[in-house]
């Protein structure tokens, strides 16, 4: 396997490097490509995409490799299917996305465990029965204890992971036909699943900001980098020194920090669109210049203990990284303090969608400010703010109608 560097450009003319794979498949003998994107901008990173392709052919070795592990008994049980196909998975997705494939799958199995069926043995009326029974008691209430609905989305996952593990079971010849493939997950189409977006006016940005500095200091940086660019969570604990263009003025957004059952760090964002370069505007710089003043006195106080040495931005006082799940549990706390508890860290981010629409910034602009891979993300946040909007303004046909009033 061989690798080497490309870049591509995007719509708005911004490079990025992809790393190209060249392979030969173990069971046709023919040369193919896999694109990797490093998620990172051609200038001046030349250097560090060609140091990643090592790795990268490590990771991917696999593709060269026949598989030999291939016979599996007719008559193994689905949960045990589920276990191969999900290890037989492992080295092709990011380890963030296999996490949450084992979540789901444990889920899964929790339900079918007891009778234990055999994967040949299920039709399509057991997985329809399963699905219901999600939607009706899939999640447990951490306070009540008691079973609740689980979300659509959340059951459609599950069908997906089932349809793509049986394919698998096709392939192999264990069975003919795919079960899930008549399955149909009912429930709100993803046009109605946008629920009430919460969201903070301008003047209360501000006026949370300044309850933050007063009250949690951490969540200062936080909370503007959230509110006033949109980032996930991910994107801002994964925030770097070396993505910050001090000259240029831009942040890279380009390296993100998860957590499914652990905390892992990666050099890729949620989707490809993921990855953008966004202006450093004067507010933003005097944000983070002041973090980095804090960070270095912290630097000097703890010496040698101190533990950033990758350079994230938004750390704890001695250097460690923050849990994503602690600082999502501070912010809730912090806004529930604050009088607005339905608020959440990612509330921020659709209040930074909409303050960019108010201010009337067009679609394309506002996809790649917010990192959309589809622009119907953008659409939903946008007809769901102009609904509220158009509901609360004047109505204006009440003076273009003026003319007419004489007839009534």
């Amino acid at each position: 396997m061989k690798g080497t560097i490309q870049t591509k450009t995007t719509k708005k003319g911004i490079d990025y490097i992809y790393i190209y794979l060249s392979y030969t498949d173990p069971l046709t003998q023919k040369r193919k490509q896999k694109v990797v994107a490093t998620g990172l901008t051609a200038k001046g990173n030349k250097r560090r995409a060609e140091a990643m392709i090592k790795d990268y052919i490590e990771k991917y070795q696999y593709l060269e490799t026949p598989r030999t592990d291939t016979a599996v008994d007719n008559h193994i049980s689905l949960c045990d299917f589920l276990d191969y196909w999900l290890s037989g998975k492992k080295l092709e997705l990011r380890q963030s996305t296999y996490e949450g494939y084992a979540c789901r799958i444990h889920s899964i199995k929790k339900y079918f465990e007891k009778k234990n069926p055999e994967l040949i043995s299920l039709t399509p009326k057991d997985f329809n029965d399963f699905f219901k029974y999600s939607l009706e008691y899939g999640k447990v209430n951490q306070k009540t204890h008691r079973r609740e609905p689980l979300a659509v989305r959340s059951v459609r996952s599950y069908r997906s992971i089932l349809h793509a593990a049986y394919n698998e079971a096709v392939i192999d010849g264990i069975i003919k036909v795919n079960p899930l493939d008549t399955v149909v997950v009912h429930g709100r189409k993803n046009r109605e699943y946008n629920g009430e977006y919460y969201l903070l006016t301008e003047e209360e940005i501000s006026d949370v900001l300044h309850f933050m500095g007063r009250n949690y200091p951490r969540l200062v940086g936080i909370t503007f980098m959230g509110a006033y660019y949109g980032l996930r969570r991910s994107e801002i604990l994964g925030l770097k020194w070396d993505a910050i263009d001090w000259e240029r003025k831009t942040i890279s957004i380009q390296h993100t920090v998860v957590r499914v059952t652990s905390v892992m760090a990666e050099d890729a964002t949620k989707t490809q669109a993921g990855a953008r370069v966004l202006n450093l505007f004067d507010t933003a710089r005097s944000c983070l210049e002041q973090v980095r003043q804090e960070q270095n006195a912290n630097k000097k106080f703890f010496g040698n203990t101190y533990a950033n040495h990758d350079g994230y931005i938004f750390t704890w006082e001695d250097g460690r990284q923050y849990d994503p799940n602690y600082v999502s549990r501070m912010f809730t706390k912090a806004m529930t303090d604050y009088g607005r508890p339905e608020i959440t860290l990612h509330n921020l981010r659709h209040t930074c969608c909409s303050m960019l629409i108010n201010r009337g910034w067009d679609l394309k602009k506002l996809q790649y400010w917010m990192g959309h891979s589809d622009a119907s993300t953008t659409l939903n946040i946008y007809s769901h703010f102009n609904r509220k909007r158009l509901n609360e303004s004047e109505n204006d046909l009440n003076s273009i109608s003026a003319a007419a009033s004489d007839l009534f």
